[in-house]
């Protein structure tokens, strides 16, 4: 079956992770993929949109599109889906206190719009899902999560500490907020044992006291890169943009075999699995201490690193979500 997918652009995280490393193996499945940009130019874009009627089925991947364009491509579309991983329907004003902060009447218009306009969506996780169908009970809903491409890590081999030892993190310098929130947690950890925090992201973190060691974010230094970490960690506030995540850090960690330690924030919670796969923590003071917990037990480590990387490859592996989407295509058409 055709496929049209259209993406905001080749180089985003989330088109990479969803859609683009998928193609080899959804060609496999069946699927005959046709990757778009959508072009700036208001005429690209409309010859794009009269391109969709040569498709059963056309993608639109996390774009919001103006009242104008949205219609266009409905118009010629014969079965919509759409695709998200964030809650887009929110501003992204974590990590403030104040719910109203995030609120926003154009995205949830154009959301809702979107929502009401398309034939399937696809939803990365259950907090997405659940608030589509807030807007829309009618709208059929399938979780298809973001794929890990497990065999690409170098997983972590000695579950031995370095000297001293790595709590890593990644992720974009608009995350580096999530660090800061956290901070406080790195000095009390500081003040009872060595160790560097070492970012891989596109912009360093800076934090007075503490041994920090910034690698600037690759691809090459990802994949490497995570799995000579002793400990990672992905905290998050429990606001309404954050609870939308799709734990791609968390999933990142685990895929490297890295022991880690989460805010238990929406997905977060279910890929921690009550402690099987990661620990969790709620404030400084449970991460200081959570941290301490794994720098402090070698097994505990081992245990969780082990068990978390073949949670990953189980649940969230390329082939796993490849088969899911094929699948959820298919009866789509």
């Amino acid at each position: 079956m055709k496929v049209l997918f259209l993406l905001k652009s080749g180089k985003t995280p989330s088109s990479r992770i969803r859609m683009l490393d998928l193609l080899p193996l959804l060609r496999e499945k069946g699927i005959e993929p046709d990757v778009e940009i959508l072009s700036g130019s208001f005429w690209k874009r409309r010859k794009l949109f009269k391109k969709a009627k040569d498709y059963p089925v056309t993608v639109l991947q996390k774009r919001l599109l103006s009242m104008f364009d949205f219609h266009e491509l409905r118009k010629n579309a014969k079965r919509l889906v759409f695709d998200f991983d964030d809650a887009i329907y929110y501003k992204n004003a974590s990590c403030s206190p104040d719910p109203a902060d995030y609120e926003s009447s154009t995205r949830k218009g154009k959301f809702k719009r979107t929502v009401a306009g398309s034939d399937l969506i696809m939803a990365a996780n259950n907090v997405l899902a659940g608030k589509v169908r807030e807007f829309d009970k009618s709208v059929p809903v399938e979780i298809i999560p973001s794929s890990v491409d497990v065999g690409s890590f170098v997983a972590k081999a000695d579950y031995n500490l370095s000297s001293p030892p790595v709590v890593g993190w990644i992720g974009t310098k608009s995350t580096l907020r999530y660090l800061e929130l956290i901070s406080s947690a790195f000095t009390e950890l500081r003040s009872k044992r060595d160790f560097v925090l070492r970012v891989i992201s596109d912009e360093p973190y800076r934090q007075e006291g503490i041994n920090i060691e910034f690698v600037r974010w690759s691809l090459e230094n990802q994949n490497t890169g995570l799995g000579k970490f002793d400990i990672g960690i992905m905290p998050l506030s429990g606001d309404p943009f954050s609870e939308g995540k799709a734990s791609y850090k968390l999933l990142q960690y685990l895929a490297a075999g890295v022991p880690s330690v989460c805010s238990p924030v929406g997905m977060n919670s279910e890929v921690a699995g009550n402690g099987e796969y990661c620990l969790t923590a709620s404030d400084n003071g449970q991460f200081a201490s959570q941290m301490l917990k794994l720098l402090d037990n070698c097994e505990l480590r081992r245990n969780l690193g082990l068990k978390g990387r073949k949670f990953v490859e189980r649940e969230y592996g390329l082939e796993v979500v490849a088969s899911r989407l094929a699948e959820v295509l298919l009866k789509s058409q």
